[in-house]
């Protein structure tokens, strides 16, 4: 079972135009609790409590729960509660014992069906919410810096582990024609805006031969990046705490490959980006890049379950943390593949393609360095 196109596929039937003022009252109500319920949800994944009652065997009570988990039992209770309104977890009052159907398990627990693991997104976005709210004012701050959002290298290394370990080498390597074969043999390959290095790492880690250089203007995901490649004993890497805008310029024509994984709307110049890309890249390189499965315009992403959350998440955290530099573009998460096509070609990328992820909700973007630029 695919969950996100069975969304895909319920959402694109979904249109409002014609619901009466009582529907559209009783919507934005149902949204304001599913708000709430996302709060609770997140709590859920960060305390380990989703882990921990979808394993058990049989019915628990708060108290038992709780010594599971070595949490304190008031505060379990009350999330408990708030699970069972929210109809996410199922108690038997007679003996105030709690469980969650097996049917449930796989959405709540770690796997490739786990939905409740973007709710960890919550916290983080709320964290930069009064800065944004600044940056409404026409006498506020263009945008927000980065170390506002204490949560977003957490986040993102454990979303981009998820991602990349069950799609980058099964998935992502294969839709690029002719680059398992490449990496094999052994090139030079190059991650921009690298995070903590899961791409790179798990590259690494399957073609020796090839070598990796992983790129990010965070101190402290570059940091991490190369603990880890140490930990794995890896040779065959190389993290850089480096502006992507201005990358060495002895890494002209260097690179057969390079790839972004959804990254370069949070740039604040992603056209110098896609231009410095252009350039490492050896004549005949593949560039290789993820973005969100959206159009350019909000008119044609009505019903696209991807949607909604991507415009907030733009607006709360890849909008303004680009605009927060001095000329940012404030691209957005939602520039969508009309955008995103023609912004390579302008830069002189040839034989551009999207190929939808297999959950269909991201695009994967290949291009070619024509041979003679």
């Amino acid at each position: 079972m695919d969950i996100f196109k069975q969304l895909n596929k319920k959402n694109s039937a979904h249109r409002y135009c014609d619901e009466a003022p009582h529907e559209f009252a009783e919507r934005m109500m149902m949204t304001v609790n599913a708000s709430a319920v996302a709060l609770g949800l997140s709590v859920g994944v960060e305390t380990g409590l989703f882990k921990i009652i979808t394993s058990l065997k049989e019915p628990k009570t708060s108290v038992e729960i709780a010594d599971l988990a070595g949490l304190k039992e008031r505060y379990v209770r009350e999330w408990l509660a708030a699970m069972v309104v929210a109809r996410v977890v199922d108690v038997d009052a007679t003996n105030d014992t709690y469980s969650i159907p097996k049917e449930r398990a796989p959405f709540l627990s770690e796997g490739p069906l786990n939905v409740v693991a973007f709710t960890k997104l919550v916290p983080m976005l709320c964290e930069g919410y009064d800065n944004v709210l600044a940056c409404f004012r026409k006498d506020g701050p263009s945008g927000v810096p980065y170390s506002k959002y204490k949560r977003f290298h957490q986040f993102m290394d454990y979303m981009s582990n998820r991602m990349h370990t069950a799609t980058l080498i099964p998935e992502v390597v294969p839709s690029v024609p002719g680059l398992s074969q490449i990496l094999d043999t052994g090139v030079e390959a190059l991650d921009i805006g690298c995070g903590s290095g899961r791409a790179v790492l798990l590259l690494a880690q399957r073609y020796p031969r090839s070598i990796f250089y992983g790129v990010d203007i965070s101190d402290e995901a570059i940091t991490h990046a190369k603990s880890e490649a140490k930990r794995l004993k890896l040779t065959n890497c190389n993290f850089l705490v480096h502006d992507a805008t201005q990358l060495p310029k002895r890494w002209s024509d260097n690179f057969d490959f390079v790839m972004a994984f959804d990254c370069i709307h949070d740039m604040a110049r992603p056209k110098s980006v896609l231009s410095e890309i252009h350039r490492v890249l050896s004549p005949g390189g593949t560039f290789a890049m993820l973005e969100i499965n959206v159009h350019s315009h909000p008119s044609r992403n009505i019903g696209n379950p991807r949607a909604t959350d991507g415009y907030v998440i733009s607006l709360m955290h890849c909008m303004p943390v680009s605009l927060y530099f001095e000329e940012g573009e404030g691209l957005g998460t939602m520039w969508g593949k009309e955008h995103i096509m023609k912004s390579l070609e302008d830069e002189g990328f040839g034989d551009v393609t999207a190929k939808p992820s297999k959950d269909t909700f991201n695009l994967i973007f290949v291009s070619k360095k024509k041979s003679d630029s």
